[in-house]
């Protein structure tokens, strides 16, 4: 099979909590796949359900096994079958409908994973001695074959009968939201927590939802080396072509910290500057100040002077600064990402 699809299989340890069974490939933060485990922990109503994530589209379906070792009497576990939207977009018009109609087929392998007699005791077996991250490894010989029969039997049947090369994108729709800020302000706090917002909002299949899924695709944190002489973006090779590929940014500093924010305004000068020697215009520009827990927070005119808010807003620029506390205030960044998004749109 593809990178560009994997199927995986997931349950709920009574000891440690969501793990992964058994996956069609590695699922680690370079590949861009969602965090199984979290989807699970969140959901506990069997039945089957899509989940929109940054590069990947997922339909997943949660059932119970029957066990009498398990608290409750049921064992939890949940098939996802997930691929990346944009290698199969040309043949299948509607990727969600497409993916909803894989419901019954998931369903089907959960029935029979269900019949395999020796699952329910091996899921409680201690999981020590691993050497990667799935369970079956430490099965025996006749769970293991009889689990990877029935898997890639269903692997087949889920996988699209297209193409599975990658296309060479077309640069000119590609289109890019930067995070960009000092060290430890919580750019990767800030990311993580808009995907979890994104995830707990899956069931919603409204304009504005779709819309923000985009958006959060398409976020990234830009980086740069100690001297602020290097940046990088993926998939482009120089901060030239990351400005001219940008639809907005973010920009974040610790609100309590006057060299926080000195540091982040510092940084995004340099991106202004390349800016300005490519004569392109300036994309809107949300200001984020991440409140910490009982700290003295900077005063706003010190704000709106240090990131020039006013004189941005004469030249026509669209920019916004709002205070938040990123790992609380759910609805302020969702407040916040939704000025940004009627911005661009």
């Amino acid at each position: 099979m593809s990178r560009n699809q994997i199927l995986c299989i997931s349950y709920f340890d009574q000891i440690i909590g969501p793990s992964t069974f058994y996956s069609s490939e590695p699922l680690t933060a370079s590949t861009d796949t969602p965090d199984i485990n979290r989807i699970l922990e969140f959901n506990e109503e069997e039945g089957t359900f899509i989940f929109a994530y940054r590069k990947f589209q997922t339909v997943n379906h949660i059932f119970f096994i029957d066990s009498d070792l398990a608290r409750g009497g049921k064992e939890l576990m949940m098939i996802t079958y997930m691929i990346k939207t944009a290698i199969f977009k040309d043949e299948i018009v509607d990727v969600f409908k497409y993916l909803d109609s894989k419901g019954p087929t998931l369903e089907a392998f959960a029935s029979e994973i269900k019949k395999l007699s020796e699952l329910t005791s091996f899921l409680h077996v201690k999981k020590s001695g691993l050497t990667n991250d799935y369970a079956l490894e430490l099965a025996n010989e006749q769970l293991k074959g009889s689990f990877l029969d029935i898997f890639n039997k269903y692997f087949k049947k889920l996988a699209p009968k297209y193409r599975l090369e990658t296309p060479i994108k077309d640069r000119r729709l590609i289109k890019k939201f930067f995070i960009i800020g000092g060290p430890r302000v919580g750019k990767t706090t800030f990311l993580k927590n808009v995907e979890l917002i994104q995830f707990l909002n899956i069931k919603r299949n409204d304009l504005p939802s779709r819309i923000f899924e985009v958006v959060v695709e398409n976020l990234e944190i830009l980086k740069y080396d100690t001297n602020l002489s290097e940046f990088e973006c993926k998939e482009f090779e120089n901060l030239e072509n990351c400005v001219n590929f940008s639809q907005g940014f973010i920009l974040l500093f610790n609100l309590s910290d006057k060299n926080s924010a000195l540091r982040t305004k510092e940084i995004f000068q340099i991106v202004d500057n390349t800016r300005l020697e490519m004569e392109t215009e300036l994309a809107p520009i949300l200001i984020i100040g991440n409140k910490f827990y009982n700290k003295k927070e900077l005063e706003p005119k010190f704000i709106h002077e240090t990131f020039e808010v006013e004189e941005l807003r004469e030249l026509g620029v669209k920019i916004k600064y709002t205070p938040i506390n990123i790992l609380k205030e759910d609805e302020k960044i969702m407040d916040a990402l939704r000025w940004l998004i009627k911005n661009i749109i």
